[in-house]
Parts: C-alpha cells; structure tokens; sequence
C-alpha cells in the first residue's frame, strides 16, 4: 500500500522531514475507538494505542489523534500495537463545538471543547433526506462549519424516489448555497449517482455529514459497490433513523479515493470565526455594505439595505434572522473559547515549570 493513496501529498511530506532521522514512520488514522486506534500505512493496517508522552501533553480533544489524521508512529520489541508519537500537522478539520462543561477551570461561564468529526479532508458530501430531514437553516449551519473546516461542500438530496417534486427542494437549497453544487439523487434506487463519482479522486477524501437516517451508509455503499456499511431503516412514525453508524471510520475506494463514514449529527453547534460565518451569509453581507450607514442596525434606520431587500421579496426574512441568530452564538463561543485557550496556556505554564524542576532536582 502506498501512502499516496491514502491521501499523501507534499504538505505532510514537508512537515515528515524532521521526524525521518527518529525511526518513526507515517500512518493515518482509518478508526478509533476508545483510545484504541487502527491505522493504515506501507506496512498495511495496525492497531495502534497513544504514547503516554502525547497522552500526557494533551490538554484538549483536539490534541489527540482523530479519524483522517497523518501521524507518526514507532514500535516496541514484544508489542503487538504500535505507538502514535506525534500527530502532523492538519491540512483541513472539520469540527464542531463539543458539550458544554462548567466549572472552576473554565471560570463560572463555563466552555466547550471542539470535537474533531475528521481530518485532512477535501470534499464534504452533505447528505440531506427529503422525507422529513429537509431544513434550509439546519443546511445553514452544516455549510459554515464545512467552510470553516478548510474543505469544498457538496449538498446531496437523497431519497428522491420518496419526494413528489425534488427539484422544488434543489432550488429552496440553491438559495442558501451560493454556488455550491446540489445533487438530487436516490440511494436505494441509484439515480443520480453517476456526476458523485466525480470527487472521488485517487488520492482525495471525502467526509459523510447528515443526520441519523439521511443515507449516508447507503450511498457509501453504492458508491464503493459494495455493502460496506450497515443500513437500517427510519422509523415509519416520526421518519427518524438509528444510528446506524456508530464510530467514524475511513473507507479505501476501488478507485483510489477516500471516504469517512460519520455517525449521524442531531446537534450541530457551531466554533467558528466570524469571517466563516459571513462566507455563509455572503449575500447578506454584500447587502450590508449598501446601507446608508456604517454602523446600521437593519432596525428602523433610513436607508436600509436589508430592510429594501425584505420588502421587495429579494432577501428572505427567515435567512436574515438566522443570520442574526448565529453571529450572537459565535460572539458567545469565542468569549468561551478565549477562557479554555487561558486555561490550556496556564496548564502548560505549571507543566514546563514543574518539568524544570524535575529537570534540577535530577541534576542534583
């Protein structure tokens, strides 16, 4: 197995030069699962487990080896896993802000740690279901994260063979997309999968996101032709589905490409920058710069692009709120995440002097 098919390229190669000389070579995450990690490289698939010094470095989630990562490894005589030493840099991450956590660490307001979904990913395959998932503020908030993860979006309708009229939800998604290509396609009766095999390239990862039950397992399956993936069916009651995939794990195509199955996400909670957020919302933001005044507060202001635009039917009011809503969550979250990067910094100032310490009283 050669590393450029599991998505090698000149960018880890580069930060890999300093590591050569240490007699560690280099793997990507395929699975992980309870700090027990299965990785693929030249010497064909390993389990592997943390070193401790990487364990005990550690003081964030994002600091620990996730599905799609390059890392370096070693190996013990008398081991049957090999140890992850260190973790390359990342080219792209697709993430999103983990459970919120309070206490004295994080002072009263509390923070949330960032969850790694995968890494070093070029393309993200949104899966949206038009039998009950279809929500374009939902697609909103799943499009800023992917803009934020460094990776290209694709919106994929599954299920049409369960919708009367699909193109009416192509072009609701068009709308909030901007330029980001929609496929309307059905899984289970595999229409409209021929233009997906497009992005999968030799050497090129593509990551699954959607809800419980969207189809993701199932286009998988199509696309690798093969059953892969485990596939239940939605509820008949309330249309919702299981969790049919469980643990995020990567997936080697016939062809060369890469895919990362994820498990379903019903909570989509946004860790962005502002200017991620605006890339989304572009069009609003264009609008903005057309009001009579800098600091116009889209209220009852003269002059007021946003206003003109509503009332002749060219801006949506429901985007613009939801707009509105996700800058205040952001401004939030980059207070939170200001206090756990001054905890992480505090951390990692007590362990350097207790290391010097360590360091003396061995001297002595």
């Amino acid at each position: 197995m050669k590393l450029e098919e599991l998505g090698w390229n000149s960018f880890f190669a580069e930060k890999y030069e300093e590591y050569k000389q240490k007699g560690l070579f280099a793997a990507r995450v395929a699975r992980e699962q309870k700090n027990l990690y299965r990785v693929l490289s030249e010497n064909g698939e390993e389990q592997a487990i943390m070193s401790d010094q990487l364990f005990m470095n550690a003081f964030s989630s994002i600091e620990l080896p996730a599905v799609g990562d390059w890392v370096l490894c070693h190996r013990k005589v008398g081991f049957e896993k090999v140890f992850i030493d260190r973790i390359l840099p990342r080219q792209s991450k697709f993430s999103r802000k983990g459970k919120d956590s309070y206490g004295r660490n994080y002072q009263k307001d509390g923070s949330s740690d960032e969850q790694i979904i995968s890494a070093n990913i070029d393309t993200v395959f949104l899966v949206i279901s038009l039998d009950r998932d279809f929500n374009l503020r939902k697609i909103e908030r799943y499009l800023t994260l992917i803009w934020d993860s460094g990776s290209e979006p694709v919106i994929i309708l599954n299920k049409a063979d369960q919708c009367e009229d699909p193109l009416w939800f192509a072009v609701q998604a068009e709308s909030v997309a901007l330029g980001i290509p929609v496929h309307i396609i059905s899984a289970l009766q595999k229409k409209g999968i021929e233009p997906l095999r497009s992005y999968l390239k030799a050497g090129k990862t593509v990551t699954f996101i959607g809800s419980s039950g969207a189809g993701k397992s199932s286009l998988i399956n199509v696309l690798t032709g093969e059953e892969l993936q485990y596939v239940s069916y939605v509820r008949e009651d309330d249309k919702r589905g299981r969790h049919t995939t469980t643990t995020r794990e990567m997936i080697l195509t016939k062809g060369g490409g890469v895919l990362i199955d994820n498990p379903g996400m019903r909570d989509i909670k946004l860790s962005v920058s502002e200017t991620t957020l605006d890339r989304t919302f572009s069009d609003i933001v264009e609008l903005e710069k057309q009001c009579r005044f800098r600091n116009c507060r889209h209220e009852s202001e003269p002059g007021c692009a946003i206003k003109q635009a509503i009332e002749a039917g060219k801006l949506d009011i429901e985007r613009f709120e939801s707009y509105i809503k996700l800058q205040r969550e952001v401004k939030f979250q980059e207070k939170r995440n200001k206090q756990r990067q001054k905890f992480i910094d505090n951390a990692r100032s007590q362990q350097r002097v207790q290391g010097i310490k360590i360091k003396k009283h061995r001297n002595k």
